[in-house]
């Protein structure tokens, strides 16, 4: 729906949507609904039961409330973009997409419900001050708490294994425009069993490589290796035949390779179409977990994707409001929708 709530008539339907509504959900910076005549109080004061749930970068509170940020600003400053890439001097890669969206998003979506259910049983509506970055904090906690109980600095360490020891561990070039495979070997079968796919049984026989210490220690020599074998390789070829000889390795998927041609993602159904007004059926991805009694569905109810700006309006105007088409009319031409 559209609505102009700088107009005061615009405001005064803001208002009767809030009556009726259980919650008022926004995404502004902070303070940008106070300054519509919308904040916590006055909507507290429409229905004393209302849930308002904001959510920005920083949150709405302390020093940092009333920064203007998005996504990616969120994600360097919770610590996730420098914890990306490979190890210094090289510079940290970031995520390459605002994945706080998402994972802010989630959180949002849960602290709503909580609040539905708490209101369910006490009748208690509540303000939810949601951050962006604070989830990001949570994500990394384990480095945070490496730091607070042991005084250990995180750092990169690119496809290496940091934990449990594996050489090779990484990602190498095959065959084509940006083609890639994550191969890893944890044990001498394993890595005996690369050598013999890859047609390089000396590899195992060689004094550096022939322990798991020895090929550790010589990594760089190792992926130097492993690379020159895998650079005149099919990504999918070699993958299979890896997978069949006992040694973990995957090809790093492009979008196409997702939504186009891997089969268990086809067998999930990770993919669904519904309809867009202006577009038509359009593939977008689905629900990602399957439930036997309530299987859900992306489009919803009204099978349908996300509606036009002002599309919905004289439903909501209309049949929810109760405006008869005149007033809906007058109300667009005086630009108050």
């Amino acid at each position: 729906m559209s609505l102009n709530v700088r107009h005061p008539k615009g405001l005064e339907i803001a208002k009767r949507l809030v009556a009726m509504s259980d919650i008022v959900a926004e995404g502004f910076s902070p303070g940008v609904l106070d300054n519509w005549g919308l904040g916590y109080d006055v909507l507290r004061s429409i229905k004393p039961d209302i849930i308002y749930a904001q959510q920005s970068g920083m949150g709405a509170q302390g020093s940092y409330g009333r920064f203007r940020t998005v996504g990616p600003i969120a994600n360097s400053f919770s610590g996730l973009s420098e914890m990306s890439g490979l190890p210094e001097p090289a510079m940290p890669a970031g995520w390459g997409y605002s994945y706080l969206d998402w994972m802010g998003a989630y959180s949002f979506s849960l602290a709503m419900l909580s609040a539905l259910y708490h209101r369910e049983r006490t009748g208690e509506g509540q303000w939810i001050d949601a951050s962006q970055s604070e989830v990001g904090l949570f994500i990394n906690g384990t480095t945070i708490l490496d730091w607070s109980a042991n005084g250990r600095i995180w750092s990169r360490y690119g496809n290496r294994s940091p934990y449990k020891p594996a050489a090779p561990h990484g990602i190498y070039p095959c065959a084509g425009d940006d083609r890639w495979i994550a191969i890893a070997c944890f044990t001498e079968a394993e890595w005996q069993a690369l050598g013999t796919v890859a047609g390089h049984l000396g590899w195992a026989s060689e004094p550096r490589f022939s322990t798991l210490a020895g090929r550790l220690a010589h990594q760089d020599a190792l992926d130097a290796a492993v690379s020159e074998w895998t650079r005149a390789q099919d990504a999918y070829d070699a993958m299979h035949r890896l997978q069949r000889a006992g040694v973990p390795a995957g090809v790093c998927q492009t979008a196409g390779d997702r939504c186009d041609h891997d089969p268990q993602l086809a067998a999930l159904e990770w993919l669904t179409e519904v309809t867009g007004t202006k577009i038509g059926r359009w593939p977008i991805a689905e629900v990602p977990v399957k439930m036997s009694e309530s299987p859900a569905y992306i489009g919803g109810r009204i099978d349908r994707g996300a509606p036009c700006y002002g599309e919905d309006n004289h439903y909501v105007y209309g049949e929810l409001l109760g405006m008869s088409s005149r007033e809906i009319e007058e109300l667009a031409a005086e630009g108050v929708i």
